[in-house]
């Protein structure tokens, strides 16, 4: 079967490299291939795979010279299934899947989920519980649309992930900071251009938790298990920290309530992960992302289900009905880290942890060379994760807290004088 691969994300390469495994043919279009090869170290084993082909293409994020590229790809050699894992490109993978026919998530429900303004407009009125917003269509009516909202509150692009350009803004000093960021930003980088919307939300304290679902061909949605999150580097949102576990007392309201919005945003088919921020008054939809759970979520899904989501979202997008991963006996916990000062990275050590109780795996994403900033803008920021397992959400969790003190990161600092 021939799969056709729509961008990416650092970690989804392993999807690419299991789906060659088992004899099938990818081709994935990009703007920036070689970015691959510097964030992922099974790139260049795919890349060099037999049934890999690569396409450079500048127009990547262009739907209609996608479009015009996939016909061609398909007309050179039939594809099978469109996807993607990449968050920038959702939109793009439906309109493609629809023009080719296959498998896919309906166009409207895909920029719905994409866009945070249409999810928040498309929903509003309908008893899903959301923060008070207002949208921006032009920066000029930023400052106004905070006004409506008031102090304290949360800005971000409606296009962003990743949690960049997300800040907390508490006063009007914080709101002319913004205003004066994002003027600078056109772009995300790699040929996707930043559309002009705005939310502005009101501030909801609680944690952050994720439910991760699949919504079968014919829109029947499957809710899997939920994700808590840590947060760090206040007033920005980074992920720090998370575990992929069954059983938090909100569970069902949880489900229920992700049901109904991937139902009323018109979300008919993928693996879908929806954040909830748990407030005072109950669960208040944060975001819908229209694609696989990025960073390492799918990993701790699959030591604790036993299946591998990278390779069912492939499956799925060739017709077949996804191996579905419900959380089981044993639980995973993940956590990110980064440097607390900019620098070059010397060495990222992890000996001192492989003898710990639970310990799973590690990763350094920085070679040795490399330059870093301090962790404390966006998830961009980090540099290397670990990975514990207990035998609940608390057990693991604190194995990974403990296995942080444990890393070896060396850096050479330029000291002012």
């Amino acid at each position: 079967m021939h799969i056709l691969m729509i961008e990416c994300n650092p970690n989804g390469i392993a999807g690419i490299a299991n789906a060659l495994e088992l004899g099938h043919d990818v081709t994935l279009v990009s703007v920036d291939p070689d970015f691959y090869l510097s964030v992922s170290p099974l790139t260049e084993a795919a890349y060099a795979h037999p049934n890999c082909q690569v396409v450079k293409s500048e127009q990547a994020f262009s739907l209609d010279e996608l479009t015009d590229l996939a016909r061609r790809l398909h007309e050179a050699k039939p594809i099978h299934g469109v996807t993607t894992y990449s968050e920038y490109h959702t939109v793009h993978t439906a309109a493609v899947a629809e023009a080719l026919g296959l498998p896919g998530m309906s166009v409207d429900g895909a920029r719905n989920a994409r866009h945070k303004h249409l999810t928040r407009t498309t929903l509003a009125g309908t008893g899903i519980r959301q923060p008070r917003f207002a949208v921006a269509t032009d920066p000029a009516e930023v400052e106004a649309a905070v006004r409506e909202v008031g102090f304290p509150c949360v800005a971000k692009p409606s296009d962003g992930t990743a949690s960049l350009h997300v800040l907390h803004l508490k006063d009007e000093a914080d709101l002319r900071e913004y205003l004066a960021e994002l003027a600078q930003v056109a772009d995300y980088g790699r040929g996707v251009v930043r559309i002009p919307e705005i939310v502005i939300e009101e501030f909801v304290t609680g944690e952050l938790i994720s439910v991760e679902s699949c919504v079968l061909a014919g829109g029947e949605v499957v809710n899997l298990g939920l994700t808590d999150r840590s947060l760090s580097g206040f007033p920005y949102f980074i992920e720090m920290g998370l575990t992929y576990f069954s059983g938090h007392p909100l569970q069902e309201e949880l489900f229920a309530a992700t049901t109904a919005v991937l139902n009323g945003l018109g979300v008919d088919f993928g693996f879908i992960h929806t954040e909830w921020l748990l407030g005072p008054d109950g669960p208040v939809l944060c975001e819908v992302n229209g694609r696989l759970a990025g960073g390492i979520v799918p990993t701790l899904m699959e030591i604790t289900s036993g299946v591998d989501p990278y390779l069912e979202v492939i499956r799925q997008a060739l017709g077949e009905r996804p191996e579905l991963a419900f959380p089981r006996e044993t639980t995973a916990s993940g956590h990110w880290f980064g440097s607390p000062v900019a620098g070059t990275v010397e060495a990222i050590g992890f000996d001192a942890l492989t003898d710990l109780p639970g310990f799973h795996s590690a990763l350094g994403y920085k070679k040795p060379g490399t330059a870093v900033n301090r962790l404390s803008r966006s998830n961009f920021d980090w540099i290397g994760h670990i990975i514990f397992t207990g035998g609940d959400r608390d057990e693991a969790a604190k194995r990974c807290q403990d296995g942080l003190d444990r890393i070896d990161l060396r850096l050479s600092v330029e000291v002012a004088r």
